[in-house]
């Protein structure tokens, strides 16, 4: 009887420590895909406000006369859209890419010394989702100023 008393505790202390293990391995498992998801949301963030400043330097570049009420028009909106929205390409799907609002904007008037601005807004979704710990979307509203070099 003694033996089987012995096998019987061995067993249950088997069991419990496939227990905690488990737990311990679903804890480091979320932790880790935590950090991962974190860093790249970090490394898409940048990426954005890059490609805005870019975006903004190109439109500072434009010339006063392409400007039409405080906005960029034809040919120079869709180059500095087309810019912003390829340099996000590099680290998300250019679907999603797409799927951002890039809006020039500068103040009125066009003399040397004012200012043209870029203004990028969308989401990005995170790689990992969990009820209830994360999931969904971060909302992104980045604006780069540029002085006007004419």
């Amino acid at each position: 009887m003694n033996i089987m008393a012995n096998f019987r505790t061995a067993a249950r202390q088997r069991g419990q420590a496939m227990a905690e293990m488990g737990l311990v391995v679903l804890l480091f498992v979320v932790l880790t895909l935590g950090i991962i998801d974190f860093g790249r949301m970090l490394m898409v963030l940048n990426v954005i406000t890059h490609a805005a400043r870019d975006g903004a330097r190109i439109a500072a570049l434009t010339k006063f006369e392409r400007w039409s009420g405080g906005a960029l028009t034809g040919a120079e909106l869709a180059a500095v859209q087309s810019r912003v929205r390829q340099q996000m390409g590099t680290v998300m799907p250019q679907s999603e890419a797409d799927a951002f609002s890039v809006t020039p904007f500068k103040a009125a008037g066009g003399a040397a010394g004012e200012e043209a601005s870029v203004r990028v807004q969308g989401s990005v979704p995170f790689i990992f989702s969990f009820p209830g710990l994360w999931g969904g979307s971060i909302t992104v509203d980045r604006t780069a100023t540029y002085r006007f070099e004419g």
